[in-house]
């Protein structure tokens, strides 16, 4: 039993390190690479390694990691480095690497473990590269950067942001829009890249599919609050006013204590009071070039008047919350303020009486 028992445990061990032996050509391969400093050798036997059937190509992850950190890294080879990372990644993530070493102080010790910690570690110097190069206006090369970055990294939503982000910046939406779905392909879960494509759709004003857009990011998100507010625009824009107002609400229930929310909430006020103004003194002045005007345009006018003047005390109110709330004065938030108590002013002072005074020499009762 006690020999049966030592057999179970090599057998064991052989499945999850793939082979406790090498082959000739990995061997050859290894020596090349590492004692003789021959990388095109290395690269030559680590090719005929790679398909070798002493070298168990189903199995063995040894080869195709090897290419790629110890022979293609070494060339700056960012295409080959990708292939073989994702061979070894897919042969056998679960072996034991032949080195184990720490990534800070997470121990490394398998394939799969191996694969991710080179990723990262080239995936950020590539990635800055780009990064460099945009800010030195050199667009292409940049572009070229973030497409190696995708093949060494896929996951990695910064590369499709950034790729985006050059082509709006060219006013190429569609182009920006094909990098965000190429990076939800590949991760669709990226709140960031749904947010773009919202952004885009609401420029473009394809509303509904910019407030579905808008939900799926905030389904993913950690910090959905600006987003959200957003989406608060959105059903502004879309004409929905009531939903706009409890939406605003149920803001304000989970951040109580955000100036700026208070701020743009006392905007969709502010715009809806505007929005009813226009149409309201169209209509006033209709009414004062008819003779006799109707009954329904008098009640009517009445009614938007007094609508125009609570939007712009709601208005008022939430951009004085948002004033007590800033931590430094801020004009816009005073001038708002100062917009809004004008428009009720006028209201009180000039519109709703004048309003009255038509609806009282035309015989007509108003509330």
């Amino acid at each position: 039993m006690k020999n049966l028992s030592i057999l179970l445990l090599i057998y064991t061990f052989i499945l999850l390190t793939g082979c406790a032996s090498t082959c000739m050509e990995y061997r050859s391969a290894t020596t090349a690479a590492r004692s003789e400093k021959n990388l095109q050798r290395a690269e030559e036997w680590g090719i005929k390694a790679l398909e070798s059937p002493e070298c168990d190509p189903v199995n063995d992850a040894r080869v195709p990691y090897f290419l790629a950190t110890e022979v293609y890294l070494k060339q700056k080879n960012y295409i080959k480095v990708a292939e073989m990372l994702n061979i070894a990644e897919k042969r056998n993530p679960d072996q034991l690497l032949e080195s184990p070493f720490k990534l800070g102080d997470t121990p490394v010790t398998t394939i799969g473990e191996g694969v991710l910690a080179y990723r990262d570690q080239e995936w950020v110097k590539i990635f800055n590269n780009a990064v460099d190069l945009i800010q030195k206006e050199k667009i292409e090369d940049a572009k070229n950067q973030i497409e190696t970055a995708i093949l060494l990294h896929p996951s990695k939503g910064e590369n499709y942001s950034t790729l985006a982000a050059i082509h709006l910046k060219n006013q190429d939406l569609d182009a920006a829009l094909n990098a965000a779905d190429r990076g939800l392909e590949a991760d669709n879960t990226n709140s960031m890249l749904y947010q773009l494509k919202a952004d885009i759709s609401a420029q473009r004003d394809e509303l509904e599919l910019a407030r579905d857009l808008y939900f799926r990011s905030i389904e993913y998100s950690d910090d959905p609050g600006p987003i959200m507010r957003k989406l608060l625009f959105v059903y502004i824009d879309l004409g929905d006013n009531e939903k706009a107002i409890d939406y605003s609400n149920e803001l304000l229930d989970k951040y109580p204590n955000d100036a700026n929310l208070y701020y743009n909430v006392g905007v969709l006020y502010q715009r809806l009071a505007k929005d009813i103004q226009i149409r309201s003194k169209e209509n006033f002045n209709k009414l004062n070039e008819m003779d006799n005007p109707s009954e329904i345009l008098i009640t009517q006018v009445y009614t938007e008047f007094r609508e125009v003047r609570k939007y712009a005390n709601n208005a008022k109110d939430y951009f004085y919350e948002a004033s007590d709330l800033e931590e430094d004065e801020n004009l816009d938030t005073k001038h708002a303020i100062s917009e809004m108590k004008s428009a009720m002013n006028q209201m009180d002072d000039i519109f709703i009486p004048s309003i009255r005074k038509i609806a009282k020499a035309a015989g007509v009762e108003l509330d």
